[in-house]
């Protein structure tokens, strides 16, 4: 009787550590599965937070875009305005000529501004990352500093400008723009990706 008695005891123990087991097994899944929705609902904030930045930095983009053509338009219209009579027209002409200067050293300071924000986020990304992932980088940004360099010159330019030579400088200062945007687009590249 007592083998019995033994044997059964064992048999009670074997259960009940089985069933520790299996409520172990569960507590586990549950931990996993609240893990999981932290998870889930953390990379839906940060989404949202990243949908509600663009949503902004496209409004800005698109108020920037809204006043450089107001500009363009106000210049069109002061030229136009500009061949009424000799007289007035001479007026009207320097009139437009000193519209047209600032209207095209807006339009440069505006995409410069844009430009100089892109490269903000590219340093912003910079200092995030290890030297040892910026290969090639700080060479990159010498050459956005002297693509700088020129676009305030061009900027500056236009207070030289005649009626003759406004393409030329505009040609001059877009193509200086070009520049920049490909040198911070080569700044960005030699950061590697984390």
């Amino acid at each position: 009787m007592s083998r019995s008695h033994f044997a059964l005891t064992i048999a009670v123990c074997s259960l009940l550590s089985a069933c520790n087991h299996a409520e172990h097994e569960k507590r586990i899944a549950d931990m996993q599965q609240k893990a999981d929705e932290r998870a889930a609902k953390a990379e839906r904030d940060a989404q949202e937070k990243v949908k509600k930045l663009e949503e902004q930095v496209a409004a800005v983009k698109a108020q920037c875009a809204a006043a450089s053509a107001q500009a363009k338009a106000q210049t069109d219209d002061a030229l136009s305005k500009a061949q009424a009579s000799v007289d007035e027209a001479t007026k009207a002409a320097e009139t437009a000529q000193a519209k047209a200067r600032e209207a095209y050293k807006e339009e440069g300071r505006t995409q410069l501004a844009h430009l100089n924000q892109d490269l903000t986020d590219v340093a912003t990304k910079a200092a995030k990352t290890p030297v040892k992932d910026k290969a090639g980088y700080d060479k990159a940004l010498k050459d956005v500093v002297t693509q700088q360099k020129a676009i305030a010159k061009d900027i500056a330019a236009f207070d030289q400008a005649t009626l003759d030579t406004f393409k030329a400088t505009k040609a001059k200062l877009d193509q200086d723009l070009a520049l920049m945007k490909a040198a911070v687009k080569t700044a960005r590249s030699k950061l590697s990706s984390p």
